[in-house]
């Protein structure tokens, strides 16, 4: 029985898909539903509903594997499919090595430019603002001067004579900011209470029960934030300030504020200052810069502001709290922001009066023009050195089309002497030995017919088998070197108890040792009844004048310089006798007993001398006699040290295995020979053939 956790197992089993085409519409499937439940259902129901956040989870895992899946299949195909061709291979490469790493030092070089600009405008923009606070702060300490010195000179001067005296010099400091506003904070000698008083009032601070932040401890110079108050009290306000309080021996205590407004007029004089439009804007923790609502001053165009807002660099201020006293964060304040304008900064360089500067705009200028020429160039290259490549390629491939379907006189056009030309010429070169080759073998598979025809005409030449005989044993074997033998054997029937063996090896192999050794069957074959008429004086048949007179038919009808060695025997079963000549034949081996003897009576190859005189010899074969005929490829078969098989191992091992049937010793023999060979191919055609004297066999 299934567990649970099997059941499961098999179940979810059945979910997956089980072929390629099933996981592509299961992937499609998978797909669909995540994309409808991420992007249709709002996304206040996941904290809701927590089931449905698990279903996205179990969705997007879901579909991990069909996705890696698919992303497989795209890339095997883009890989099969569109990187097949060398050229888009090439114009990848080119992307990979030459366009991206173009792109990645342009975005450097352009990241890097706008970090220097923004650190340049950062320390522009502060070094402006301290210059005018360090302004502000001087007007601050001249008129505490003036004011003190007042009070030291008048012991008993009054506050109303005080500020007389901040209306009067307050036209210094409003020459440069008009905006400005002075604060007098004094005491009453009379009631001792603290009197504020503000000269050309553009602040909003509240001057009832005015009194200096408790933070403040002496001389103060900073960029401040203030807060709003009454209607503007959701507001704050970025100023200059100034705080300067009287020495501790002064006899009217007081305290002095100047206070700049951080507003359009003081703007404009940061962007005369580095040429360069900036922008005021509130920075709220939750939208951050929402567009035209949190932009408070600007020196752009008021159509031009929101627009501008997108390529502009935030420069945070960090301003002091003017209630606690504490640097702010940039999110807690106003954020300035510069215009990033690469035109107007060359424009500037341009227009500089420096010559130095003149210099470096003129080499930049000289630098783009290279930069721009270099990588024309290098792009009309690529492309000339692409099109040289690809178009060779298609050329090869186009060869090797017509190659595929068999039309080897196509050749390819060489355009050049480069690596490509070569490999062109090679293909046509190639295609040239292809067809040579061909014709080669079309000529070599004609001759292997012939020769194969030769083959089965001369197995014809060679006897189907041995006559069988009342009172001789015979079998007969050739194994050729090549397809045909040069070798020849043949037993010739005279009667019922008399036959002729004859074994030959005609001078080389292969072809023409064929056609000798079919001419000579042929001759011997035409001389048939003249050896089965001729008898010598004492009865026999005359074996002599028979290869004599094949000696010169050879002759006759061949060169000089073929020949062959040839014995012939005739075998009488009712007398028992052998007449044999042997014509330069190895001497066949006569086993009488347990000794051997070699037939070798007779005289010279035949072929060579027309004249050339023949012996021959009548033997008388006792019962178990063996003649034992082969030719030289027998025992000149050599092993791995260069050594023959020899005569004395033929005939040692006919010795030892002369009880056998003649067709097993006859196999044994030939095996022991191959066995001996040192190589895979037969050197010389090998021919055997052994005859035995026995008592009757046939009634």
């Amino acid at each position: 029985m299934k567990t649970g956790g099997s059941q499961i197992i098999s179940q979810i089993r059945k979910l997956l898909p089980r072929s390629k085409a099933h996981l592509g519409i299961y992937a499609l499937f998978m797909l669909a539903i995540w994309v409808l439940g991420v992007f249709l259902m709002p996304a206040q129901f996941f904290p809701a509903n927590p089931v449905a956040g698990i279903l996205i989870v179990l969705l997007s895992l879901l579909l991990l594997g069909p996705a890696i899946y698919c992303l497989w299949r795209i890339y095997r195909r883009v890989k099969t499919g569109f990187l097949w061709k060398i050229r888009r291979r090439l114009i990848l490469v080119y992307v990979f090595v030459g366009a991206i790493p173009l792109v990645i030092i342009a975005g450097i070089f352009y990241i890097s430019a706008v970090f220097v600009y923004y650190q340049f405008s950062y320390f522009l923009v502060f070094k402006q603002i301290g210059i005018h606070s360090s302004q502000i702060h001087a007007f601050t300490l001249s008129l505490r001067e003036g004011l003190h010195q007042m009070a030291l000179e008048n012991p008993g001067v009054s506050p109303e004579r005080l500020r007389k005296a901040v209306d009067e010099e307050s036209k210094y400091i409003l020459s440069a900011y008009p905006f400005a506003s002075i604060i007098l904070n004094c005491e009453n000698p009379e009631t001792g209470e603290s009197v504020a008083y503000v000269s050309r009032q553009y602040i909003s601070t509240p001057l009832e029960g005015y009194k200096v932040p408790e933070w403040l401890d002496g001389e103060f110079n900073s960029l401040v934030l203030e807060e709003g108050y009454g209607e503007d009290a959701a507001a704050s306000r970025l100023f200059l300030r100034s705080f300067a309080p009287s020495f501790y021996h002064s006899n009217v205590p007081f305290s002095l504020e100047v206070t700049v407004p951080f507003d359009r007029y003081l703007m404009e004089r940061l962007k005369a200052a580095f040429g360069q439009n900036v922008l005021l804007a509130r920075y709220t923790e939750n939208t951050g810069l929402n567009g035209t609502d949190s932009i408070l001053e600007s020196t752009f165009d008021t159509e031009n502001t929101v627009a501008a807002m997108k390529w502009m660099l935030p420069i945070p201020l960090f301003p002091i709290s003017w209630d606690s006293g504490e640097e702010l964060e940039p999110f807690r304040t106003n954020t300035l922001m510069v215009e990033i304008s690469f035109q107007k900064l060359l424009s500037s360089l341009r227009h500089s009066d420096s010559v130095f500067g003149q210099w470096i705009y003129n080499a930049l200028i000289i630098i783009t023009i290279v930069f721009i020429l270099a990588e024309a160039a290098s792009i009309t290259l690529g492309i000339l050195l692409t099109r040289s490549i690809t178009q060779a390629i298609h050329n090869l491939d186009q060869g090797t089309q017509y190659v595929k379907r068999g039309d080897f006189s196509h050749s390819i056009v060489v355009r050049s002497r480069d690596q490509l030309g070569a490999l062109a010429a090679s293909f046509n070169q190639m295609t040239e030995y292809v067809r040579q080759l061909i014709k080669e073998r079309v000529e070599k598979e004609r001759l292997e017919r012939e020769i194969e025809i030769a083959r089965e005409v001369q197995e014809r030449l060679f006897p189907n088998g041995a006559p069988r005989m009342k009172h001789l044993e015979i079998v007969g074997a050739c194994l050729p070197a090549r397809v045909v033998s040069g070798d020849y054997y043949d037993f010739i029937p005279f009667g019922e108890d008399s036959v002729g063996l004859v074994v030959g090896d005609i001078s080389g192999k292969g072809i023409s040792a064929a056609l000798l050794m079919a001419s000579l069957q042929a001759a011997l074959h035409s001389n048939v009844m003249y050896l089965n008429d001729a008898a010598d004086e004492s009865g026999g048949r005359n074996v002599a004048e028979i290869v004599e007179r094949l000696n010169r038919q050879i002759y006759n009808y061949t060169g000089t310089n073929r020949f062959a060695s040839f014995f012939c025997a005739h075998y009488d079963g009712s007398e028992q006798t052998i007449i044999y000549c042997n014509a330069g034949h190895n001497p066949p081996l006569h086993f009488h007993g347990g000794e051997c003897r070699r037939l070798d009576v007779g005289g010279t190859v035949v072929g060579i001398f027309p004249e050339s005189t023949y012996e021959q010899e009548t033997l008388r074969l006792a019962e178990g006699d063996m003649i034992v005929a082969y030719t030289d490829g027998l025992t000149e078969c050599t092993d791995i040290n260069g050594e023959e098989f020899g005569e004395e191992r033929l005939i040692e091992l006919i010795q030892d295995n002369r009880e056998m049937p003649l067709e097993d010793l006859s196999e044994k023999v030939l095996e022991s020979v191959l066995a001996w060979s040192s190589t895979e191919e037969q050197a010389d055609d090998i021919t055997l053939i052994i005859a035995r004297q026995a008592p009757m066999l046939l009634n």
